[in-house]
């Protein structure tokens, strides 16, 4: 019966994307520039902007929330635009029917840092790779910035270890590509559950407190993430302006992310008590997930 509970569920869950997907924001990425570009960073030099386009695309479209118009079209339909409020003889709005929102923005921050540990007979290094960029998603139609982001990423991306006479290292292939990659992801996530909130859609009791069924999968969620299980209270309200500033918010509960699917994820609960579902789900940025880094897992108890 449970196993027939949770083919229902996954069958759900494909069919509510189907249905979605019919609907869904039209997102056009333009270009995203660099201010961080040098002669010292000549290998990095032309392919940080386009690898992180291209990689933040991907992400956006796995999120299956949105529909990503071609970059070859962009500049089509932003001339068509202009041509609009060229010869238009009226004072009607212009409207780019093909897209509803664009994503522009810039990388500000590229670089990487050494932490070293010395004594008189070893010493230890790590390698800390740095990325940030600055994201701006404009509505079309108005004009409007509706969401602004920044997203700083770090990333160990080498360690070595050296005495009198031993050395080790361990160095990631590509740290460029695998932190820019960690910055489209979280990016894309930033973007898509501030209209899609990450939920808790169904909780099934199929192992000592699993699972939790949530309504991302491996576009923006990772073995190992944390997520806090939140309930919604009373709205808080600016008392000057009268803009509604969001919700008071209650912890229920700490998930563990323990099985990322294209569609959806599965996560235990590791603090808390056992969610209902329907629960907003919110990262926990006071936690790194071990798959963040190359620090190998602790061997023995922690001192």
């Amino acid at each position: 019966m449970t196993h027939l509970r949770i083919s229902f569920f996954i069958l759900f869950i494909s069919l509510s994307l189907s249905i979605q997907s019919q609907n869904l924001p039209i997102i056009a990425i333009t270009k995203i520039t660099s201010s961080v570009d040098s002669s010292s960073w000549l290998d990095y030099k032309n392919s940080k902007s386009q690898n992180f386009e291209t990689m933040l695309e991907t992400q956006l479209v796995k999120t299956k929330r949105f529909k990503i118009i071609e970059r070859n079209r962009i500049n089509e339909i932003l001339s068509e635009q202009i041509l609009q409020g060229e010869f238009s003889q009226n004072d009607t709005q212009m409207k780019v029917g093909a897209v509803d929102y664009i994503v522009y923005g810039s990388i500000t921050k590229f670089g990487s840092k050494k932490k070293k540990i010395q004594t008189s007979g070893i010493s230890v290094t790590k390698l800390i790779s740095v990325f940030g960029v600055d994201l701006k998603v404009v509505d079309v139609l108005t004009g409007e910035i509706v969401k602004s982001e920044t997203v700083d990423i770090s990333l160990e991306t080498g360690s070595g270890t050296n005495t009198d006479s031993y050395g080790i290292s361990d160095v990631l292939a590509d740290p460029l590509s695998d932190i820019q990659r960690s910055a489209a992801k979280t990016s894309a996530a930033l973007i898509a559950e501030s209209i899609f909130p990450i939920k808790l859609i169904s909780w099934q009791d199929e192992l000592k407190n699993c699972c939790a069924y949530i309504n991302y999968g491996d576009a923006i969620l990772t073995n190992g993430d944390i997520l806090l299980a939140k309930q919604k209270g009373s709205s808080i309200i600016d008392p000057d302006t009268g803009i509604a500033l969001g919700s008071i918010e209650t912890t229920l509960s700490k998930l563990e992310v323990i099985e990322v699917l294209p569609n959806f994820s599965k996560a235990k609960v590791i603090d808390g008590k056992k969610p209902a579902g329907g629960e907003i789900l919110r990262f926990d940025n006071t936690t790194i997930p071990a798959n963040k880094s190359l620090q190998r897992e602790r061997l023995g108890k922690k001192i």
